[in-house]
């Protein structure tokens, strides 16, 4: 509740980001341009050049927030400090140190080796004011001393910045003023750089660091969450937030907290005020004046923020205003609950009965231990799928299977084998559907499974009871009539990997198709396994059992036919056609570039369908290596088409 006064400071903040600084990222388009491996071990000589480059244009300050501490071969690294050497002006990142406050400081940083230090103009410590768990929102930058500097701090000290010119001056211990969302700053790819124009660079302030492959939380280590992430969910590479750090000290108009005496007298009076003004006031006149209240103080934090302070005012507008005006209603109503006490009383009573005839009913019917079934969502041949709560009020999906709704126990002890079969590797990967219970029960006749629950068609992992609707795959192309090339590779290369891993646990699915592949937080897995069985093999047949139109000739029982009915699902999610339709080509098939991912993609799916197994992918593994090519070659053409 206290940071969320100053994060919510960026929620409407507006304006040119400055143009001070320039970055420079090691992003993918130069990893494939250059053909580097990785940031820690990027050719230095290519460091030399873009500093000889650097050089020529007269920057006020080169920063590499890279941490130079191991070598990349004595000719290199000669290469690399002579050229830090002829610029001048180049500062070099230091590792973070672990301590519980910046001004206690222990252990030591990583620094960079002594021959580029011995080079550089200055070197300091990237990092925070204190080490980032997962998922901690970057707000202040690592404050460091004389001994151990701070990156930014020793930047703006080589660039002169009027706030490091007193003898005796300190980094203030400011909170980060951030300028716009991720990738707002200035910025250049390092391949584009090294081909700019004479002059680009003059009298810029330039950092240099990785820029991660993606912003998405989970994936990278350099990207970090911001105010911004909390409205908008990308997040900041590090260098980024580096280089703004250096601005709030070139610009000096980094935040300021407000000191908390003066937070304490805020606080106080608005509890005063308005406990006494709102006790006074009718309710809707009181909720207006509380509104008011709010949407003031929201405006002082405003006008505060364009000057660069901030303070907590949440909880007085987000806590004590909205007690102060329970507190008021619940005093004006008392009186009313009084004259209505006899009424009430009545219609408790009532309700209680109605609600214990209910219970009394529902007693009969409740099979799923500990769980409330709040609403059928689905229902099939084979039984129906409720939305369910637990007892500490998590959502999952309870699956109900009756033996009433079967011929007789054969296909009923089926559905049973299958789930048991399954449920000991359902946790085992992502792209399956997790099993979290199966419980039987005998005297009713019946069989049931807890599972996590999917995502909902429009809000995702937000559960609302009253209008849950599941997402699948077949949902969503009754909706979209066909997905893009792009979603249906990735759905491809999540699928064809997860069926790989039941096939090698012994067991093939037999009911592939778009409805039962289900999202959860937003990633497709393979739901309905009451058809998984055993692979088979010599003396041993397979019941002729699934879907018409996604069963290959030769019948099912083999890890070729789950690639045969994932290749048709993949037909019907990229070409928007039904099975049956198949080999049908929609137009922009034809229309399309025989290089383009869609031509490409409709290759593979043609394979995974052909009707003799001999020239159908042997096994699911490689459809997933037939699709993973696709997809480097895909992103291969996209940067060349990009760079030109």
């Amino acid at each position: 509740m206290v940071t969320l006064g100053y994060d919510l400071l960026f929620l409407l903040k507006r304006g040119a980001p400055p143009n001070d600084v320039i970055i420079i990222y090691q992003g993918d388009k130069s990893f494939n341009r250059l053909n580097q491996t990785g940031a820690d071990t990027w050719d230095r000589d290519l460091h030399a050049q873009l500093l000889d480059k650097l050089t020529a244009d007269a920057p006020r300050v080169v920063v590499f927030d890279i941490i130079f501490d191991t070598t990349n071969g004595p000719t290199k690294d000669a290469n690399f400090s002579r050229a830090i050497r002829r610029n001048g002006k180049v500062v070099l990142a230091a590792g973070q140190v672990e301590g519980p406050r910046n001004q206690h400081l222990k252990g030591s940083a990583t620094r960079p080796i002594d021959l580029f230090l011995d080079s550089a103009a200055g070197w300091g410590i990237a990092g925070y004011y204190k080490p980032l768990r997962q998922g901690d929102i970057a707000r202040q930058y690592f404050v460091g001393d004389a001994i151990k500097p701070s990156l930014s701090w020793a930047a703006a000290k080589v660039a002169n910045a009027p706030i490091t010119r007193a003898s005796d001056a300190d980094q203030p211990e400011d909170w980060l003023n951030y300028y716009g969302p991720a990738l707002t700053l200035p910025w250049i790819e390092y391949a584009d750089a090294l081909e700019k124009e004479p002059g680009f660079f003059r009298n810029k302030c330039v950092f240099i660091g990785a820029r991660p492959k993606t912003l998405r939380a989970l994936e990278e280590a350099d990207a970090f969450p911001t105010p911004y992430s909390l409205w908008r969910g990308n997040l900041f590479p590090g260098v980024e937030i580096g280089a703004t750090a250096f601005l709030n000290l070139l610009r000096n108009d980094g935040m300021k907290k407000m000191p908390l005496n003066y937070q304490a007298l805020i606080v106080a009076g608005i509890g005063l005020i308005f406990g006494a003004l709102l006790a006074l006031l009718r309710p809707l006149p009181a909720i207006g004046v509380a509104m008011i209240g709010v949407m003031g103080l929201m405006a002082f934090s405003a006008d505060l923020g364009n000057r660069h302070i901030w303070f907590a005012w949440p909880i007085a507008g987000l806590v004590q205003i909205p007690l102060a005006l329970g507190w008021a209603l619940r005093g004006r109503f008392i009186r009313l609950k009084f004259e209505k006490d006899v009424l009430t009383r009545t219609l408790e009573e009532t309700t209680r009965l109605v609600e214990a005839t209910k219970l009394t009913a529902h007693k009969s019917a409740q099979l799923v231990p500990d769980h409330d079934l709040v609403r059928l969502v689905g229902k099939g041949a084979y039984g129906e799928v409720w939305l369910a709560r637990n007892a500490v009020g998590v959502f999952h999906a309870v699956k109900i299977v009756r033996r009433a709704a079967f011929p007789s126990d054969v296909p009923y002890d089926r559905e049973f084998r299958g789930i048991q079969k399954f449920m000991p590797v359902s946790r085992s990967h992502p792209g399956f559907i997790h099993l979290l219970h199966v419980g039987r029960n005998d005297t009713e006749r019946c069989f049931y499974c807890i599972m996590e629950v999917g995502d909902d068609q429009t809000t995702g992992q937000r559960i609302d009871p009253e209008t849950y609707t599941p997402k699948s795959l077949a949902s969503e192309l009754k909706w979209r009539g066909r997905l893009a090339p792009e979603e249906s590779l990735r759905i491809g290369l999540a699928l064809s990997l997860a069926l790989e891993h039941l096939h090698q646990h012994g067991l093939i699915h037999r009911d592939i198709k778009p409805g039962n592949i289900i999202y959860v937080d937003n990633q497709p897995k393979f739901a309905d396994i009451g058809l998984v069985t055993d692979i088979a093999g010599e003396g041993r047949d397979v019941s002729f059992l699934g879907t018409q139109g996604y069963i290959p000739p030769e019948g099912p029982g083999s890890p070729a036919a789950d690639v045969y009915a994932l290749g048709k699902l993949l037909y019907e999610a990229a070409m928007g056609r039904d099975r049956e339709f198949f080999p049908e080509l929609p137009t922009a098939v034809y229309e399309a570039s025989d290089d383009s991912l869609l031509r490409q993609l409709q290759k593979v799916i043609f394979k995974a369908c052909e009707s003799e197994t001999i020239d159908r992918y042997r096994s699911a593994a490689e459809l997933h290596t037939a699709l993973l090519e696709m997809h480097r070659s895909w992103k291969q053409r996209e940067g060349e088409t990009r760079s030109d």
